[in-house]
């Protein structure tokens, strides 16, 4: 390198190097080199360091002072395994500019995260077809080790365009892979209509809000006899008595049992039957033999015992028919001037 000139020397802003200096001595002038070295090794304190299986770590981590009159690096004697749990101590080296040395060490302890994140705020929304939707509104995501975790939203299977239910899938993962899944429903529904406008009813909406209240009420685990009284028990309770619904449109009658809530037999039985068949239960309809004055509509079920009357209508008397035998049907209906009397050569099978 070539020397610096020095007409005044402070020994203050030296550092290490070359310098070229002019001695004045009686008029007479000569120039030499002073070479400025550093033989101090650094001193430096140090500290243990816990992280997480799969996190990084640098030498500098393990620093907590370093003294020297010169920059210094750190490094690592050895590079230590960060893929192994447990204890294990870190060798660390301190360079300062005149490549003097100071060595220490220190300890490493890798944990294992085995807690995934916590998702909370995760609901049900409902929209009108066409809204866009935003889905995460209120969602948050928590994690004991790790402050940044991945959050993942699968909509892949909403279609808001179209009525219907929909899955969406929340997935938060940390750097340790730890990972968490939470899904929410939504729920897809027609335009409000004017006052006195017919609202929009096809067969997929109503299959749709169908699985939606499956979902709520049913699981994996239920038997299905246990599937078919929570139908029953759902429509005869969350059903409203109403005269005057119409009996030509089961997809209608069952549009006004999961949406509207009230109606009457027809309705309780047409929306009976959306609610077995979006269950799997074999299922179909019956209805009594009309008179002048009154007609009625329920159930028949087949969970594997052959047909039995399934009728969720609420009745003034408070009687119910879950799961009735023909006799056992029979009985309550020829004592009540003929309230199931159905017509004997059109249902062959009932036994």
């Amino acid at each position: 390198m070539e020397p610096t000139l020095l007409t005044e020397i402070s020994a203050e802003s030296l550092t290490v190097g070359e310098y070229e200096v002019e001695l004045k001595l009686l008029g007479r002038t000569r120039k030499s080199i002073l070479y400025v070295k550093d033989t101090v090794a650094p001193f430096f304190t140090v500290q243990d360091v816990t992280i997480m299986l799969g996190n990084t770590i640098s030498p500098t981590d393990f620093v907590t002072s370093i003294s020297d009159a010169t920059d210094c690096k750190v490094e690592f004697k050895n590079s230590p395994d960060i893929t192994l749990r447990g204890e294990q101590i870190v060798y660390l080296v301190v360079t300062d500019a005149g490549n003097n040395t100071a060595t220490d060490k220190a300890k490493l302890t890798i944990l294992s995260d085995t807690t995934p994140p916590v998702i909370t705020g995760v609901k049900d929304q409902t929209i009108t077809v066409g809204d866009s939707i935003s889905y995460k509104k209120g969602v948050e995501v928590t994690d004991d080790m790790d402050p940044q975790v991945s959050l993942e939203i699968d909509n892949s299977e909403v279609d808001t365009n179209k009525i219907g239910d929909y899955a969406v899938h929340y997935i938060a993962t940390d750097k340790a892979g730890n990972k968490t899944q939470v899904s929410a429903v939504i729920h897809v529904k027609p335009k409000e209509k004017k006052p006195g406008e017919q609202a929009e009813v096809t067969q997929e909406y109503v299959e749709a809000e169908a699985d939606r209240i499956l979902y709520k009420i049913t699981n994996p685990e239920m038997t299905q006899y246990e599937i078919i009284w929570a139908i029953y028990d759902w429509c005869h309770e969350k059903i409203a008595y109403s005269d005057g619904a119409s009996k030509n449109d089961w997809v209608q009658g069952a549009y006004d049992g999961l949406v509207n809530r009230k109606g009457d037999c027809y309705t309780y039985a047409a929306t009976a039957k959306v609610l077995l068949t979006r269950a799997g239960i074999k299922n179909k309809d019956i209805e009594k033999i009309p008179t002048k004055t009154t007609m009625h509509f329920w159930n028949l079920v087949d969970i594997g015992e052959g047909w039995h009357h399934f009728d969720t209508c609420r009745r003034a008397d408070k009687s119910t028919f879950f799961y009735k035998t023909d006799a056992e049907l029979m009985e309550y209906s020829n004592s009540h001037n003929g309230t199931h009397n159905y017509d004997r050569t059109i249902y062959t099978d009932i036994q």
